[in-house]
Parts: C-alpha cells; structure tokens; sequence
C-alpha cells in the first residue's frame, strides 16, 4: 500500500511503475518505405536491440511527408518504451515548417550512422562523369528530369544544393516516399538521373540497372572507393543523412536505460559496423550529449542549405 501511495502522491502514470521492461513487443517506426536507405539501416539496428532486450522490435513503415508522418507517431506515443524509431529529419524539419518540435522535444537514444547521397543516373544514358551530366544540363535547361525524395526530406535538398552550386535549371521530381522510389524511378530510366543514398541504390547497381556517378562530400566512401566525390568535379557539398534513434520524451529511466544499453551494445557490435560499411554509411553510434551536440551542429549547418532553397521558416 505504500508503494502505492507514493504513486499516487507522485501523480506517475501507469507506465511509469512498470517493472520489467520490456514484457511485449516494441513497435520500431521507419518513416520511410521497405527498402529506403532508413529502412535498411534500421532493420538491422532494431534485430540487434531485440537480442539484448528479449523481445521483438517490429518494424513499422510509415512513410510521406518528408519522414515526418513516422516521426509524429513516435513523438505522439504513449512515452512506456513500446513505440522507438528512426529519423533523418528530426534536428530540421521544425526548421522548415514541417513539424512544430525538434529533438529537444523528443529522447534521443543515439545517432548510429550517417548515410552520404549519391548523383546516379539509368545504365543507358550516356553521361560517365558529373562533368559530362552538368554540361548536358546546362545546355539543356529546364529539361533534364531528376528524381529525389519528397519536399523537405534530405535527399531533396542535396539535389537543390547541387542545382544551385552547378549553376543548373532542373526538373526536379520529388517522389512522395523516401529514396527506394527514386533509385526505382532512375532503374526504370522514367528520369535523366537521381539523388539518393548508396543503401538504396546497391541492388539496382549490382544489377546493372544503376550506374553512380558520384557521391557527396570530399571523401570516397569506405568500401566503394571507385566512386569519386563531388569536389573532384568542383562542387563542395557537404550532406550526410544523419539517422537518430528516438523515442518520446519523458521516458521513464528504467526503460530508458534498457533502450540505451540495447543501443549501445547493438552499435558496438561487429555485425553492425560491416552493415552499415556494406551499405556505405559510416558507422557513428554516438549516444548522451555527445549525440544532441552533434545533431546542435548539423542543425545549424542545415539553415543555411534551408535559406538558399527559400525553405527556411
């Protein structure tokens, strides 16, 4: 009765006094399609936390909107532990309108790896080199289509980025769901070329179907060294698709703790680091302040991307 009592002094809700977490499965939200370069970074992610916690994670896909239809049903959850998930837009879609809280109003478990975008074209163009595609693009305005995620997602902003800093007039065409829809529309041939991560487009590149003229940033990507970045055409475009794992705010810290040692010991697994270097991200697993300093950061190298393709609110 006195423990009781203490509850109902405290006002704790339910959830809160629940000893044993987990006792039912947890529901791991991916706010983009099977196959999306989240959803392959965090299958993985959440079949190594269910080892450690004993129970399954399921996986729920929820895309649209950018990534933020996924990310309100976790931020809206019940805060008990049952309902995680995943995000690439959790640090700058309060920036751009999309959502009305950013990670502070959320609990970050970690940030387990960071994703690059890619400049990818159908096997059956022509262009070899981002050089060869950017003067047939220029000479062409207006024409060339390029398929990429929806307004607002990430992907989205490194094809405007590229627009911008190659001095191009493209037709961008923003897929509603996240990048596996894109690399299908660039295998299929239905536009000139795509951005999108390497996660999404290995298969269709294995296949023949795909050819990748670039990536992203200054840096080969461990593992795909054949691919050159973007700086060697003369284009410095820094994007990394940053993956946060989260949850609702105010998780109780006996829930929170067991989330956080699952995570940890999933990120520090060796099976983990060769998946994600397989899939050409770069294994990060940061957790604590150490994760909200870096998501601090990169939000605030997004507003300057944000400002110059007039989405910045």
């Amino acid at each position: 009765m006195a423990i009781l009592a203490a509850g109902l002094v405290t006002g704790a809700p339910g959830w809160a006094q629940e000893a044993g977490y987990p006792r039912k499965p947890i529901a791991f939200v991916v706010p983009n399609e099977a196959g999306s370069a989240l959803d392959s970074l965090g299958r993985p992610l959440a079949e190594l936390m269910q080892k450690e916690l004993g129970q399954p994670i399921m996986i729920v896909n929820k895309p649209g909107g950018a990534g933020t239809i996924g990310l309100r049903e976790v931020q809206g959850a019940r805060p008990d532990g049952y309902t995680i998930g995943i995000s690439a837009t959790a640090h700058y879609a309060k920036l751009v309108g999309l959502v009305p809280f950013d990670h502070h109003d959320l609990t970050i478990l970690g940030i387990p790896a960071a994703g690059v975008p890619t400049v990818m074209v159908p096997a059956g163009r022509p262009w070899k080199t981002v050089a060869e595609l950017v003067d047939h693009a220029r000479s062409r305005p207006g024409e060339l289509k390029v398929a990429t995620t929806s307004r607002g997602g990430y992907w989205w902003l490194a094809t405007k980025s590229l627009e911008k800093h190659a001095g191009l007039k493209l037709n961008v065409l923003a897929q509603p769901g996240g990048g596996a829809m894109v690399v299908t529309q660039v295998a299929g041939g239905h536009v000139d070329f795509g951005v999108a991560g390497l996660a999404e487009s290995r298969a269709q590149v294995q296949a023949g179907n795909v050819r990748i003229l670039a990536v992203f940033g200054q840096r080969r990507v461990a593992g795909y060294e054949q691919i050159p970045p973007l700086s060697e055409a003369g284009y410095t475009i820094e994007m990394l698709g940053v993956t946060v794992l989260l949850a609702p705010r105010d998780l109780p810290k006996p829930v929170h703790d067991a989330l956080a040692r699952a995570y940890a010991a999933a990120v520090k697994s060796p099976v983990f680091d060769k998946t994600m270097r397989d899939l050409g991200s770069t294994p990060l697993g940061l957790a604590g302040d150490e994760a909200f300093k870096y998501l601090d950061e990169q939000a605030g190298a997004m507003r300057p991307i944000l400002a110059d393709a007039g989405l910045l609110k």
